[in-house]
């Protein structure tokens, strides 16, 4: 008895052998089952985000506003992390805070370079980072690049933690570039 024939289809009009449909038929139904079943696992098909990092901590200096008050304007105290080495760094990563007095009064800024996260160290004129040569003035704003020339660096409050103590930087309150303590 000879076995009946089948027809497949071939050549250009179906551009598929049997195994290359086959392949993609089962890869089709497994795409669809993991539609349909949320991943195999009964949730989302896609990881749930990990949470937000908690909110930066206040820094509580040295400082009172007495002391810095009476310092001369252009003074700057250094708050920024102890990591050896400066560069390279992993992005985003906070590198602390340098507060200063100027002539209205003291700020505290994020001691992070706008270009990609460095530490920022003081110069003659405001700051500058060392990996790839931005340079800030003493408010934090960007004066060469390759930081963005004009952006400024974050500022955050700074208040005293009782009347006459100690300076607290909150970086979980931004304030305006012309915020001061008086």
């Amino acid at each position: 008895m000879s076995q009946p024939e089948r027809s497949t289809p071939a050549g250009p009009a179906s551009g598929l052998d049997r195994r290359e449909f086959c392949a993609c038929a089962l890869a089709l139904a497994a795409a669809a089952a993991v539609v349909s079943c949320g991943g195999g696992g009964g949730g989302s098909s896609t990881p749930a985000p990990p949470p937000p990092p908690p909110p930066p901590s206040p820094v509580t200096t040295s400082e009172t506003k007495a002391s810095m008050m009476g310092q001369p304007a252009g003074t700057v105290r250094d708050y920024t992390t102890t990591a050896s080495g400066s560069c390279p760094l992993v992005l985003g990563a906070a590198q602390g805070y340098y507060l200063v007095r100027d002539s209205a009064g003291i700020y505290a800024f994020n001691a992070s370079c706008l270009h990609q996260g460095g530490r920022l160290n003081t110069t003659q004129t405001g700051f500058g980072c060392p990996c790839h040569g931005s340079q800030y003035d003493l408010n934090g704003t960007v004066t060469l690049g390759p930081a963005p020339v004009g952006a400024i660096l974050q500022h955050y409050q700074v208040s005293e933690s009782t009347p006459g103590g100690v300076l607290v930087i909150d970086p979980s309150k931004p304030v305006s570039a012309t915020t001061r303590l008086t």
